[in-house]
């Protein structure tokens, strides 16, 4: 049988120690995923929708009656602007529906203030609207106007914050 030097040994021994430790220090290095962006615009929170007008004073919104008896829960509606841009609805789907046909509000929504400019946009649109707001009131100006052959017919969405 033959012996082993006494210094093949301990590097021998070196090697293990140090591949153990090696081994040890490698880790799985999956990364943490980036927390979501939060916005803090003041328009996040939620807002119930307390009246539909006419931009201008003395001017008419095409059908608002018609949407009124076709909705009669459109004031019930609730727009929830979330933190992560996103948008959720409350109280009155039919009014979701309606709305959605002039403005992005569905399940895909997303919204972004720019000053006085509030896009709202989902998988396959993108509107800018008008907009004033304060702490308790938002107002969104929007074309009520269907018939893209006649000039816009703006009204005022005018909510409250719940």
């Amino acid at each position: 049988m033959m012996k082993t030097p006494h210094y093949l040994t301990r590097i021998l021994y070196f090697a293990l120690v140090c591949l153990t430790g090696f081994a040890a220090s490698c880790k799985d290095d999956e990364k943490e995923p980036e927390p979501e962006p939060v916005d803090t615009n003041p328009i996040v929170g939620t807002w119930e929708l307390e009246a539909i007008t006419p931009e201008t004073a003395g001017a008419s919104i095409p059908n608002l009656g018609t949407v009124i008896s076709v909705v009669p829960c459109i004031y019930d509606l609730k727009l929830t602007f979330n933190a992560n841009n996103t948008i959720s609805t409350a109280d009155c789907p039919i009014a979701v529906s309606a709305i959605g046909s002039l403005v992005p509000v569905g399940t895909d929504a997303k919204w972004k203030v720019n000053g006085d400019k509030l896009t709202l946009s989902d998988k396959s649109k993108s509107q800018e609207l008008k907009i004033t707001q304060n702490a308790t009131d938002l107002k969104v100006v929007v074309n009520a106007e269907m018939d893209t052959t006649k000039p816009p017919a703006n009204a005022v969405l005018q909510f409250k914050r719940l």
